[in-house]
């Protein structure tokens, strides 16, 4: 039987697979399109892609530390090669992060600084996992309303769970 840690670690693990499709597919789009200003949460696909990155950082970094990180500006034009090292540094970050965790860990509260108020690590890996399928999901919108298949998201496909 999968344990929640394990069920945890494995929807990260997808997560990151599925956030390298969408750099792929992000990435594959004439320059004009990757940043034209499409009136969403955050003005062009790739401003979206480095805040759900952003996202990311604030939570495993800023929240649960109390350290700072320099966000990607609105507008930054990252060439692939430098998207993709950004992704794998935040996977890496978040990886570690969970290959460290035991099971009792996901009851112990920490202080988020910034927001004045306690949160269980339960809670943060949850808040982090809508906070990317909401950000995915508006991604997938965007992308149809170009004609462009968004990658496909199925866990269940992925064996990713028992």
């Amino acid at each position: 039987m999968t344990t929640e840690l394990e069920l945890f670690r494995a929807v990260y693990r997808y997560h990151f697979k599925k956030l390298r499709s969408y750099l792929r597919t992000i990435w594959s789009l004439p320059v004009k399109e990757r940043y034209r200003d499409r009136r969403s949460t955050f003005p062009s696909l790739v401003d979206l892609y480095l805040h759900i990155l952003d996202d990311y950082r604030f939570w495993f970094i800023t929240a649960y530390t109390g350290r700072s990180f320099e966000e990607f500006p609105l507008g930054t034009r990252l060439s692939r090669a430098e998207a993709e090292r950004a992704t794998r540094d935040v996977d890496r970050l978040v990886s570690s992060f969970l290959r460290r965790l035991v099971p009792e860990d996901l009851d112990r509260k920490f202080f988020i600084q910034v927001d004045r108020r306690s949160i269980t690590i339960r809670s943060m890996l949850l808040q982090m996992i809508e906070g990317d399928l909401e950000h995915k999901g508006e991604l997938n919108a965007l992308l149809w309303q170009m004609d462009v298949q968004p990658p496909a998201i199925d866990l269940a496909r992925t064996r990713a769970i028992a």
